[in-house]
């Protein structure tokens, strides 16, 4: 019999991506730092058509099939709206976040480091406009 203690600090990081409202994928610096993504870093995204199941693959080569990781200023996105609008993400009307979820059984069957993306959708608070008296 094996017993394996499960370490409490693997669950310390919520690895978190935000699709913006200008349809790229956006990372807090704590996952930034946890997926090691830097300028020449690529994403590859796929689909289980039966669950429904998004996932993210974090790739080191360029290749047609993967996304590059951008930077502006401190902060990593992937230029992925495109891809969001195709798969039917309302990102406009709603904050749309997904909770990351690591997947090493599947990096050799996919190439790459893998993670479940869990999404959480909530409506956009409407901006408040007043009226203006003149």
């Amino acid at each position: 019999m094996t017993i394996r203690v499960i370490s409490a600090k693997q669950f310390a990081i919520k690895l978190k991506a935000t699709i913006q409202a200008s349809g790229r994928l956006g990372f807090t610096d704590e996952t930034a730092k946890e997926l090691d993504l830097a300028s020449g870093k690529f994403a590859k995204f796929a689909k289980d058509d039966e669950k429904g199941t998004l996932y993210l693959i974090i790739i080191d080569e360029e290749n047609e099939e993967a996304f590059p990781v951008k930077l502006s200023s401190s902060y990593f996105y992937v230029p992925a709206r495109l891809m969001f609008d195709m798969l039917g993400f309302d990102y406009t009307n709603n904050n749309i976040m997904f909770d990351l979820i690591r997947q090493s059984s599947l990096d050799n069957d996919l190439n790459g480091q893998v993670y479940m993306m869990k999404p959480r959708v909530n409506k956009r608070k409407e901006k408040k406009t007043e009226d203006m008296i003149v």
